[in-house]
């Protein structure tokens, strides 16, 4: 059904859709766009645009055309794909001169967030202008390029995973339950977007705005609670706290590779993702935090060792009632870097080297850790000094045992 002011003529699908009249009426003849009465539409827009980035990929405009025919292939959904926000009359070019940096800089920041290069000529979409409109706020305010193109990349994986993950869990988890019930695919997907997509709507984006808002308070109020701290301090008042060391910890399932080669990669993946879930309950519990997740493992961060090791006793003792196999930890504390959502430094190297050498159900830790705790509710015994892999000298090393167990 058309709707009033629907009706576009073919220079018009053309220009929207970046291609040639002559492309247009090429597609209408193959029946891939256009309406029965060979008016044409602003879905022809969509199509029009999907169809250019499909033969992009080397599938020719005819094949598509024969997979309608059969029935194999339909439209509907994937008109969304082509949906754009409107370009701007300015270009890239234009805009770096604007808004005063060089187009060299723009483009590294374009790459920095992962998306396509821009070109000097190429039209600017109205969205790009409003999320580009903090870059010369922050350089203004002498923000180096580096720090820009740092946080540039933190901001551009994570939108990216989340992207990414929405795509596949749209075809793994929404839209098999309609491919078992016998559905051809493009039925199945068809249907999943009928029942499913359509009424989310940009439920996606509503939810990553959600979430960072929640995360946000977090961090935010931490920053803000430091600087009060620091008045206090300046004013006289009382000192700063000192600050605990902070403690890195790395657990890994041990087996895990034979588990990959005996039962295969999808029981592993649910292995994993077991893991996962465990870890994070893990890291809210002990007011730590999962930095990454490394396929049988996980890197923690713990602003207090001594929480760092009681996550780690937890872990070890409730990785077997999740029916997972056994788990070994290395944990240490110490002075760490962080960037770009990541801890580096000796401490995190030596904890990872010694969670290497931990067995099934053992917790060792580092001596800096040993050093910073009063143990409460798990004991530490030395195991003695090791020599650990990319670490100049030798490390004692403790193991850390439940007190009513060890």
């Amino acid at each position: 059904m058309s709707v009033p002011g629907d009706t576009l003529t073919e220079e018009e699908v053309a220009e929207r859709a970046g291609t040639t009249v002559q492309r247009v009426r090429e597609l209408a003849a193959l029946g891939l766009l256009g309406s029965d009465d060979g008016t044409m539409r602003r879905r022809d827009v969509l199509l029009a645009r999907v169809i250019g980035e499909l033969t992009a990929t080397g599938i020719q405009a005819q094949d598509l055309a024969a997979a309608l025919e059969a029935g194999e292939l339909s439209f509907a959904h994937l008109e969304s794909a082509g949906r754009r926000h409107p370009r701007a009359d300015t270009t890239f070019e234009q805009l770096a001169n604007e808004i005063g940096v060089d187009f060299q800089t723009l483009e590294a920041v374009f790459i920095a967030f992962g998306l396509p290069q821009p070109r000097r000529e190429e039209r600017v979409r109205h969205e790009d202008l409003q999320g580009l409109k903090t870059l010369p706020v922050l350089l203004g305010a002498g923000v180096s390029e580096g720090h820009v193109l740092q946080m540039a990349r933190v901001w551009g994986d994570s939108a990216r995973r989340v992207a990414q993950y929405q795509a596949h869990f749209m075809h793994a988890v929404i839209e098999e339950p309609f491919r078992r019930r016998g559905l051809r695919d493009n039925e199945a997907v068809e249907a999943a977007f009928r029942e499913v997509g359509v009424h989310a709507g940009r439920s996606g984006e509503d939810l990553l705005g959600w979430l960072y808002r929640r995360h946000s308070e977090t961090f935010t109020m931490e920053h803000q609670f430091s600087h009060v701290e620091t008045a206090l301090e300046r004013a006289g008042v009382r000192p700063k706290p000192t600050p605990n060391p902070e403690a890195a910890a790395f657990a890994d399932l041990t087996g895990y590779t034979t588990l990959t080669e005996e039962a295969g990669d999808v029981a592993a993946t649910d292995v994993a993702l077991a893991l996962s879930q465990l870890v994070k309950e893990m890291a809210i519990q002990h007011r730590g935090e999962v930095v990454k997740m490394l396929g049988d493992g996980v890197h923690f961060h713990f602003r207090d060792p001594h929480d760092a090791v009681r996550a780690s006793l937890d872990i070890v003792g409730q990785v077997r009632t999740r029916g997972l196999p056994p788990a070994h930890v290395g944990v240490n504390a110490g002075p760490m870097i962080y960037e770009e959502g990541d801890y580096f430094g000796r401490t995190v190297n030596i904890a990872a080297r010694i969670a290497a050498e931990a067995g099934a159900d053992q917790v060792f830790v580092g001596e800096d850790l040993a050093r910073a705790v009063e143990p409460r509710g798990f004991a530490l015994r030395e195991l003695g000094a090791f020599e650990l892999k990319g670490v100049t000298r030798q490390i004692t090393v403790y193991e850390a045992m439940d007190v009513e167990t060890g």
